[in-house]
Formats: structure tokens, C-alpha cells, sequence
């Protein structure tokens, strides 16, 4: 939430790195390439009503 964003998906994640000359150093970090979506709200009425919407009740310990 700290970029704004309202809704975010990985839509797609390889190894982008394997064959490459430092596969191995990249392996060693788990880099991966993706592609996402996100969604940025239009306004302050539509990040409100997201923000209303994810929140949930905790129960009393």
C-alpha cells in the first residue's frame, strides 16, 4: 500500500537469468524476472472504499 497501489499480481515469473554467463550469482539470490499488474486508485472515494474493505476484525486474545 505504500505506493498507492489498490490491487497488485505477479502475472508472470521465469528464471530469466539461466544460460546467462552469471546464472549462478543470480541463482544464489533467487532473481527471477516477472511481470505484474497493478492499480492505482482513481480517486479518494475509490481508495477509501478499498481501504474499507480490507479491513478485518481481530479477535481479543
Amino acid at each position: 500500500m505504500a505506493a498507492g497501489f489498490i490491487d497488485f499480481e505477479i502475472t508472470w515469473s521465469a528464471d530469466v537469468f539461466a544460460g546467462a554467463p552469471q546464472a549462478s550469482s543470480a541463482a544464489v539470490y533467487g532473481t527471477l524476472g516477472i511481470n505484474f499488474w497493478a492499480k492505482k486508485p482513481l480517486n479518494e472515494q475509490e481508495r477509501d472504499a478499498y481501504l474499507a474493505s480490507q479491513v478485518c476484525d481481530v479477535p481479543p486474545q
